[in-house]
């Protein structure tokens, strides 16, 4: 089982279905299903969920979680702590929520379909309530670290979205940091 980014396509026996692999992340204790080709979960998300300095009963926002690993490392080092993932991509999105199912988190993991670039209101019906009120005690990305022309782009709406180029909407009170999920102090 490889676990880094562009890895070679899995042997037929890893694969769940439609062209994605369950794969597993802290000796077993994380299981993950992610695409068969594009980005796969290498030890970024790993280090990443180890160097968020959460505990239990803290609130944690995943921005951009894509398959959740960061997420579910997370959430598997910490029985008590409650992540909300904001994926910008239909099909990342929907495979963090078989993911949270798969892992028997999904009281404690909630992932949302949206835009880091909007302020909470703007989010879908249904949407986490923590995500909507935008009260976090830390927020954690893993984003892509390519120089750019020396890697493939992703297809699709994720090519065209650039968070370089975004520019977060910040209505009355909100600071633009992360993303303006955060009230300004009083």
């Amino acid at each position: 089982m490889s676990l880094a980014s562009a890895a070679p396509e899995p042997p037929a026996e890893n694969r769940a279905d439609g062209g994605v692999t369950e794969d597993r992340l802290l000796n077993g204790r994380v299981r993950l299903l992610q695409p068969a080709q594009g980005y796969r979960a290498a030890i970024d998300p790993v280090l990443l969920a180890a160097a968020t300095p959460a505990g239990d009963g803290d609130r944690v926002l995943d921005l951009g979680c894509g398959a959740g690993a960061a997420a579910f490392c997370l959430a598997a080092r910490l029985p008590g702590v409650r992540v909300a993932g904001l994926e910008l991509q239909p099909q990342a999105a929907d495979l963090a929520r078989r993911n949270a199912e798969l892992n028997g988190v999904t009281a404690r993991v909630r992932i949302t379909l949206g835009d880091a670039a909007l302020a909470p209101a703007h989010l879908p019906p249904g949407a986490d309530p923590d995500l909507v009120a935008g009260r976090f005690d830390h927020v954690m990305t893993n984003p892509p670290f390519h120089p750019g022309g020396r890697h493939t782009r992703s297809p699709g709406r994720a090519r065209r979205y650039r968070m370089a180029r975004a520019r977060p909407i910040s209505p009355p009170g909100w600071r633009r940091r992360p993303a303006c999920w955060r009230r300004a102090a009083p």
